[in-house]
C-alpha cells in the first residue's frame, strides 16, 4: 500500500541560491575562487563555454569546481549568499518576475498601493 506524504507535491521545497546585491558578478567570485584555487579561470571559463555535455572528464572537473566554487562563495563572501528554500508555485513567481521585471515592479507598486489603504 502506497503511503502518503503529509506534504503535497506543490508544497515541497527546493533552495534557491542568489547573490544579495545586483552589482555582484557571480562570474567575478567564481574567478576570484578559481584563481585562489589555483586553477586557470581561462581554461574553465573556455570550457564551460563549448562544453555540451559530450566530455565527461571535463564536465566532472568542472562540475566539481562549480561546487568548491559555492563552498568557498558560503565561507569567505556570506554577506553576497542568499539562500531561500521555495515552492514550485514561489519558483514559478520569482522566473517570471526575473523574464519581466516591468511585470515585477507593477505588482510591487499595487501591493504599496493596497497597503497604504491601511496606514
Amino acid at each position: 500500500m502506497a503511503s502518503h506524504s503529509s506534504n503535497p507535491p506543490e508544497a515541497r521545497k527546493h533552495l534557491h541560491v542568489r547573490l544579495t546585491e545586483e552589482t555582484t558578478s557571480i562570474y567575478d567570485l567564481v574567478t576570484e575562487y578559481l584563481q585562489m584555487a589555483g586553477k586557470a579561470p581561462d581554461w574553465y571559463w573556455r570550457t564551460v563555454g563549448r562544453l555540451e555535455g559530450q566530455d565527461e572528464e571535463n564536465m566532472e572537473e568542472l562540475l566539481s569546481s562549480a561546487f568548491e566554487a559555492g563552498a568557498f562563495l558560503a565561507h569567505d563572501h556570506p554577506e553576497s549568499v542568499q539562500f531561500k528554500w521555495v515552492t514550485e508555485r514561489e519558483c514559478e513567481a520569482e522566473r517570471k518576475a526575473h523574464e519581466r521585471p516591468e511585470a515585477a515592479a507593477e505588482v510591487q507598486k499595487r501591493e504599496r498601493a493596497a497597503m497604504s489603504h491601511y496606514a
